[in-house]
């Protein structure tokens, strides 16, 4: 499945990093659809027609500019070898969606005190995580593990530190989300955030190809549409437990199995 590495050249290196600036900041600040998008429909809360809209926007462009001005790293994010990528991380990804969809679904019992509209259930629980999964896994994934990776690139763990920052980073990214909650939730989400970047930049990286990490991360998303029921959504003690454990398990597995373990032959050698 993986490949061997191409090194992109400074030239794409540079391009690489303005392109994932520019979505980053596209991406937190929803500009440029926040300037001329303001749709109400039902019980869907406004801003998400805004995100959504702004989402494809930035993904459109972004695929355009890394087509263009980075075709190494385009060739990279690899839209090849899913069905051997599928073959090797199918049980990973069901677990995680499984034991997602559970821990949401069962930690909220007890809270769940709104009817939402089959509109909203669809939007806001559906169709707006395939955007996320989808924007989210260019620039963190495909852009900054990847120039990440350009920089480590001498080194004998160039790819597991790319995993590592890039997660960690992708970790940072979703406080903002957070402020407000207790210190537990908020430690247990910046946790599981961390281990699901570390699930999908291996998935990528040993698939060579994006659209598996792509998926994983939608499925996951998915699972969130129990909160639609839920006014004000809430993250219940847990749930944040349960799933910062599950996520991190597969997390440390995935790195055990890739990339600590050592190989078989290696270690009949030795004896």
């Amino acid at each position: 499945m993986e490949t061997e590495k191409e090194i992109i050249s400074i030239k794409e290196l540079i391009f690489a990093i303005v392109i994932c600036v520019c979505m980053t900041v596209m991406d937190f600040t929803a500009f440029p659809a926040v300037l001329f998008i303001d749709i109400t429909v039902s019980d869907i809360t406004p801003v998400i027609f805004t995100i959504m809209i702004n989402q494809w926007i930035v993904i459109a462009i972004s695929v355009i500019a890394i087509r263009i001005l980075c075709p190494q790293l385009f060739r990279q994010i690899g839209f090849n070898n899913f069905k051997s990528g599928f073959r090797s991380f199918w049980l990973p990804i069901l677990i995680l969606t499984v034991g997602s969809a559970l821990a949401f679904s069962l930690g909220l019992i007890g809270y769940y005190n709104y009817t939402p509209s089959v509109e909203k259930i669809i939007v806001e629980g559906l169709i707006y995580y395939i955007g996320v999964g989808i924007i989210e896994e260019l620039y963190i994934r495909a852009l900054l593990l990847n120039i990440i990776e350009r920089f480590a690139h001498k080194t004998k763990y160039s790819t597991l530190i790319a995993i590592t920052i890039s997660s960690a980073l992708f970790g940072i990214g979703h406080i903002f989300g957070m402020i407000g909650q207790n210190a537990l939730t908020i430690v247990c989400r910046i946790i599981w955030t961390i281990s699901l970047g570390i699930i999908f930049g291996v998935i990528y990286k040993k698939s060579t190809n994006l659209w598996l990490a792509v998926i994983a991360h939608i499925l996951v998303d998915f699972c969130s549409v129990a909160f639609c029921f839920v006014s004000p959504a809430t993250f219940t003690i847990p749930t944040v437990i349960s799933v910062a454990i599950l996520y991190l398990a597969i997390a440390l597995f995935l790195l055990w199995k890739y990339y600590f373990r050592k190989p078989k032959n290696e270690m009949s050698i030795k004896q």
